[in-house]
Parts: structure tokens; C-alpha cells; sequence
């Protein structure tokens, strides 16, 4: 059975009704529902509060039918359609989609020494069929129920010919005079159970299903059969799936699988061989006749469910290493013919039944099947999962753009008839947290990068645990990236300072680094280090790009002073280099990326004007002659690179609050706020001139 929405019938149990101590009661004894509706029972119980003392506790809950007491939810009649739950002292069970009539008793377990206790007498649930029946000179239709009357529906459906008859929501409806029309009636909501169809005064059109849901083992035959009478000779008929994007095209019978069988007494039958899964659906039958008529199979038709045999465990204990579990051999519906459940261990028959316990060790695993005649349908195999490992598909180094793909395998498993969920984790750094990255058996990387490298591992788990890979190291390598040069110097440069150079990049393998100078096809040094002695006045220093794989080049240095030098960044996978013009000017020394040597101007233009306008306002001696100019003032300013926003910064640190928040602002505005390199500044001095009037107004207004 599946659980769906419909009709509900609640039976409650009062708790005024318990008096004695073990007690428990329903407030009626039997109860009429349609086919295919929604149950609903509830019941209160009370015991002992205690016993010598000890507090008496509630152990197992549970319904049954049928004695021994046994748990509906385990009845394979009843798996799946039913669910109970408690609250306390009061428990419901839920029947969805009931189909036969039944005795359900509530029983509850405790440590008592008197154990359990079943809660007399049960619940009769009546399950009734509706019919539509002629009645009266005027062919008055009404739709009754076969064997009990359940509480009023609130709306019916009624069809003729196959077709729905809108604005037709009562229990009863006048027909033609006279007619060949069939009418057929349903509870709205239940139409699946519609009643077979009725003629009111001669033979009429008209289709009768033998069975409105049927429930097939995957891989057995089923037959699907309906009787059809037409008032006059037929001219067509066929099967269809109302699933189908084109119901009026009989192309089911296409499929080898599908059979139609010689008719007898306007019998027919669709027979469909090795049911699977994907065969589940409503059929219905349509026929025409040479008189026009066309029967419109709008009612619902027959339903076939195609259930495959499951193993399910119920519970799972260690003992001395080992596994037990107790496991459950199952259906989701229930097929006519009854079932008889056997068990394998490894293959080997162990035991036939419903329920078996069985210990496991790693490795092994377990089957159950069921047989109908000739058909023989075995469930998935459920395995004791052992530790999986992962696989990569490159089994060299791994390199930066080439795809990767990892597989996570067990060894001795069957891939095919098992079913075991997957997950894949990485994880960067001990603090960072693990990422989940696919839940299937493979995990692809169409093109790797550097930022891959991490490990990774994956996880197997089914129903009897969960076990988890060793994790893999994925080193991805890759040639230098872009170089970078820092210059470690003092703030006041001066002519015979040395200049340290210091080249980095980001490879894997590691780079070595070799230094080059203009004018020398030998190489200065190796290292990431170069030391420049005997710094010159009258240069200044850039860094500039050479394309990585370019051929170096010395070029000819027309700059008077002037020195290029070259770090080239290699490993086995490549290499790149950078170029760096070295000069100085007086006391400034700079360095500066020539592709950002333009933003980089004009941030310094703006903060010459910010110090210019900040000292003309510093209040000097209130004696001295306001026009005179003040001694020049030295500030020592200092270059950033900004990551982040690509441009080199000047910050001038000083004393004042309002130069402190322009350049705040500047540099917010500039998105470089917390992203500069602080390491490796590059500084230099410079003097500004004003007058004491100017800086006295300034220091007023602050």
C-alpha cells in the first residue's frame, strides 16, 4: 500500500472510559469505510505507575490483526501503508488506500513483570464498493454502497459513457429515457474506485475493468482485462497508457513485451511479459463503433503497480566483532497470489520467512526473493560495506587543465544489483571546514587547477553502517606564475646603499630563480636574493613584464646610469620572467609596475595637494611674520602594492586626524583598505613649503 491523502475516519478513545489500572478503550467498535480511503485509530491507555517500588516505563507499542501479536508494520499484507505513532498514553495507526476489511487491537509492552497488555475488544473496520443504481419510472441513478454506509461523502462524481458529467455532484442523478448510454458513479476524491458502469433500460455502450489496481512482482507476466459491450458492431479498439503524449495512438502495443491474446466474449486482454518498474501505470480501453459511437474512457481504468522484492533491516547489534541484524523481506504492494519469501547468505540458501536474524562480517551479503509460479524475483544485494579506497584516472603527476576523475570502489562489490550511497569530501587545511563536493561514485574535475590541491576522500553507506576511504593527496602542479619583485632597502637611500631585489612566485614544483643583467648572456646569480652595490644618484627603479615563455632578450639601456635586471622563475613544468630598470633620483627611490605607473600618478598628484593644503594650515609662533615661509617640513611617504584592487599605493603617515581620514578615504575609494602588502614598502622624503598665516586658519577650522 502507499500512503495518499483522502477520506478519513477517526476513532478516538476517550480517556473517562479507562477505570482500571490496566486499561485502554476505543470509542466504537466498528466502523464502515470506502475502498481506497484513509484510516485512522486512536487509542488511550493507562497502567501501574510502579511495581515494588520501580517505575514502571513503556516499552513497545504496536497494532496487530492477528495472533501471535505481531507489528502491522511488518505484515508484508500491510508494509508501507500504514504508520503509527504515539504521544504519550495515546497512539493512532494510519491504514492508507484500505482495501479490505479487517480487526485491528492496540497492544503495549512494559517492564512490568505482567509484560504487555492488549486493549480489548479492537476496531472492525468494514470496507465497502460503491454501485449505481436504477430506480423509479424516471430512471432515477443513485450511488449506494455495497456492504456498509460510512459517513456521507460530501461530493460524488458521476460519468457516462466513460466521460464526466459536470455540474452531476449528488448521491443521485436522472438519466435519459430510453437510452444506450452507461452511467457509473464515484466518491469525489476516490474516483480511481469508480462502480462499474449500468445500463437504464436496454443494452448500452459500455467497459468493465476486472480489476482496478493490480499489484505485479518485477519480472513476472500480468494480464490486465476488461469486458466491453458496444450497441452497435465495433470498428475499432486498443490499449493505452494514460501517460502517453498521444492516448489516441495504440503504439503500446508496439513493444514486443505487449501482447493482446485472441478475444473471447468481448474479453480483452493486454498481457505484458517481464514487468519492470517503468511499466507501472493507468490502462484504459477505447472502442468505436460504425454508428459514430466513441466510448471516451475518460473513468479511470485499471492500475498496475510493478513492485520489486527489498530488504529492509530492522535492527543492528555488535557482537564479538560481528554484525546481527535483523532484516525484513518486503514488497510495496501486495500481489494476489501470496508470497512466500526466501534468504541467502553469500549465495547460499539459509533459511525461507519474512523476518530472519542473521550475523555478518564484512564482505558478506544478503539476498531475499520471492516466486509466483514460473517468476523468480530477487531483491538488490545488501552488502557489509568494507572500507572503500579511491582510484584516479591519472596515475602520473597531476598537472594544471588536464581533467581528472576520482572513483571510489570496493573491492569484491557488486555494482550492478547493489544499492549504496556515495558522498566526496575535500579539505583544504586543518582549519578549514569539509566540503561536501558530489554525491555520486565518481567525482570529475573537467580541467584542475592549483586551487585543487587538497585531500579528498569519499564515503560508502547502506543500511547495515558507513565506511570511509583513507584520504588522497591531489598535488597539482603547474609552471611559475607571474613573478613578483620586493626591494628591502632603508627609508633614506643615499649613493653607495645596497638595494636587495627579491623575486617570488607562486609554482609547484618550487621555482629556482636565476638573476640576469643587461649586457650579460651569463647569469648574475641564482637565488630568489639579487644584492645591488653601489646605488648611483640620478636613477630610479620599475618593474616591468616580459610574457612568460618569451626568449629573454638584453636590450641596449639608453638612461644614462641606467641597469635592467631580469628574474626568470623555473620548474619542470615551465617558466616566467619579469624585467626590473633600476636608476635613482637624489634621495627618492620608488618602485613602481610601469602598466600601473599612470593610476599610481595621479594618487600621488592628490596627496602632494592634501599635504601641500595640510601644512599651509599647521599653526607655527604667533610672533612670527605671517607671510614668511615656514622651514620646508620633511614627510617620508612610502609605496604599497594593493592585491587586491591591482595599483600601487602612497600612504604618508602623519600626525594630523584630518590628513589621517582623507587618506583613508582614498584609499576606501580605491578598494586597497586592508588588502595592502604592508611587508615590503618601498619609501622616500619629500618636502613641503607654506606660509604661517595659511597654517594658522588650517588648525582653526580642525
Amino acid at each position: 500500500m502507499s500512503l495518499k491523502t483522502g477520506l478519513v475516519v477517526l476513532l478516538l478513545c476517550m480517556p473517562g472510559l479507562l477505570g482500571d489500572e490496566w486499561a485502554g478503550a476505543y470509542t466504537e467498535k466498528e466502523i464502515c469505510a470506502i475502498k481506497g480511503s484513509t484510516v485512522k485509530l486512536q487509542c488511550s491507555f493507562k497502567f501501574p505507575p510502579t511495581e515494588d517500588g520501580r517505575v514502571i516505563k513503556v516499552k513497545e507499542t504496536f497494532w496487530f490483526t492477528k495472533y501471535p501479536e505481531e507489528d502491522l508494520r511488518l505484515d508484508p499484507q500491510y508494509f508501507g501503508g500504514v504508520q503509527s505513532e504515539c504521544h504519550g498514553n495515546n497512539c493512532s495507526l494510519t491504514i492508507a488506500d484500505v482495501r479490505w476489511s479487517d480487526e485491528y487491537t492496540f497492544r503495549f509492552t512494559t517492564n512490568h513483570s505482567k509484560g504487555g497488555f492488549n486493549v480489548p475488544p479492537g476496531v472492525k473496520v468494514t470496507v465497502t464498493d460503491l454501485k449505481a443504481q436504477v430506480s423509479g419510472y424516471w430512471y432515477n441513478l443513485k450511488c449506494v454502497h455495497s456492504t456498509c454506509s460510512p459517513r456521507s461523502p460530501s461530493s460524488y462524481v458521476w460519468y457516462k459513457n466513460g466521460e464526466e458529467i459536470h455540474n452531476a455532484k449528488s448521491q443521485e442523478y436522472n438519466a435519459e429515457y430510453d437510452s444506450t448510454d452507461s452511467y457509473s458513479c464515484a466518491v469525489r476524491g476516490h474516483e480511481q474506485d469508480v462502480s462499474p458502469p449500468v445500463c437504464v433500460s436496454r443494452p448500452c455502450n459500455k467497459v468493465v475493468y476486472y480489476k482496478r489496481h493490480i499489484c505485479a512482482i518485477q519480472g513476472s507476466s500480468v494480464d490486465i482485462i476488461c469486458e466491453y459491450k458496444s450497441y452497435g458492431d465495433t470498428q475499432t479498439k486498443f490499449w493505452f497508457r494514460t501517460d502517453s503524449s498521444h492516448p489516441g495512438n495504440p503504439s503500446i502495443t508496439e513493444d514486443p513485451r505487449y501482447e493482446l491474446p485472441l478475444e473471447t466474449s468481448r474479453k480483452s486482454r493486454l498481457r505484458i511479459k517481464d514487468v519492470r518498474q517503468s511499466d507501472s501505470a493507468e490502462y484504459r480501453f477505447k472502442f468505436t463503433a460504425y454508428d459514430g459511437f466513441e466510448w471516451r474512457s475518460i473513468s479511470p481504468g485499471s492500475t498496475l503497480t510493478v513492485t520489486a522484492v527489498q530488504v529492509q533491516v530492522m535492527s543492528v547489534r555488535v557482537e564479538d566483532s560481528h554484525l546481527v541484524a535483523q532484516m525484513l523481506c518486503h514488497t510495496s504492494c501486495l500481489p494476489e497470489a501470496p508470497l512466500s519469501f526466501v534468504w541467502h547468505h553469500n549465495g547460499a540458501y539459509i533459511n525461507q520467512g519474512t523476518i530472519i536474524e542473521v550475523t555478518l562480517s564484512p564482505g558478506d551479503y544478503i539476498t531475499c526473493a520471492t516466486q509466483q509460479v514460473n517468476d523468480v524475483t530477487t531483491s538488490p544485494v545488501l552488502y557489509v560495506l568494507k572500507r572503500p579506497s579511491v582510484s584516479l584516472s591519472d596515475t602520473g603527476d597531476i598537472l594544471e587543465g588536464r581533467p581528472l576523475t576520482l572513483t571510489c570502489y570496493i573491492d569484491n562489490y557488486d555494482y550492478s544489483s547493489a544499492t549504496v550511497d556515495y558522498c566526496w569530501y575535500k579539505k583544504k587545511n586543518v582549519s578549514s571546514d569539509d566540503e561536501v563536493l558530489s554525491k555520486d561514485r565518481q567525482l570529475v574535475l573537467p580541467s584542475i587547477n592549483s586551487s585543487d590541491s587538497a585531500e579528498y576522500w569519499c564515503t560508502v553507506e547502506d543500511q547495515l553502517g558507513k565506511k570511509t576511504s583513507e584520504p588522497v593527496f591531489i598535488d597539482v602542479q603547474y609552471a611559475p606564475k607571474r613573478p613578483y619583485v620586493f626591494v628591502v632597502q632603508s627609508n633614506k637611500l643615499s649613493a653607495g646603499s645596497l638595494v636587495n631585489l627579491i623575486c617570488s612566485s607562486d609554482a609547484n614544483p618550487a621555482a629556482s630563480y636565476t638573476w640576469y643583467k643587461e649586457n650579460m648572456s651569463s647569469p648574475l646569480a641564482s637565488g630568489q636574493t639579487l644584492t645591488i652595490k653601489d646605488i648611483s644618484p640620478g636613477q630610479t627603479l620599475t618593474i616591468k613584464d616580459i610574457s612568460p615563455g618569451q626568449t629573454l632578450a638584453i636590450r641596449n639601456i639608453t638612461e644614462q646610469g641606467g641597469h635592467d635586471y631580469y628574474c626568470e622563475a623555473n620548474n619542470s613544468r615551465g617558466r616566467h620572467i619579469i624585467g626590473v630598470h633600476v636608476s635613482v633620483n637624489g634621495k627618492s627611490f620608488r618602485t613602481i609596475n610601469i602598466i600601473r605607473l599612470f593610476c599610481s600618478a595621479v594618487v600621488f598628484v592628490g596627496i602632494l595637494i592634501i599635504l601641500t593644503l595640510h601644512f599651509r594650515t599647521t599653526s607655527p609662533s604667533s610672533t612670527a611674520d605671517p607671510n614668511e615661509l615656514v622651514e620646508p617640513a620633511e614627510v617620508t611617504c612610502c609605496w604599497f602594492w594593493c592585491h587586491e584592487c591591482s595599483l600601487t599605493v602612497i600612504v604618508c603617515p602623519l600626525v594630523s586626524s584630518w590628513i589621517k581620514a582623507t587618506m583613508r578615504t582614498l584609499m576606501q575609494k580605491t578598494r586597497c583598505d586592508g588588502h595592502l602588502d604592508h611587508e615590503q614598502p618601498s619609501c622616500f622624503n619629500i618636502h613641503i613649503f607654506t606660509s604661517r598665516t595659511e597654517m594658522s586658519n588650517r588648525k582653526r577650522q580642525e
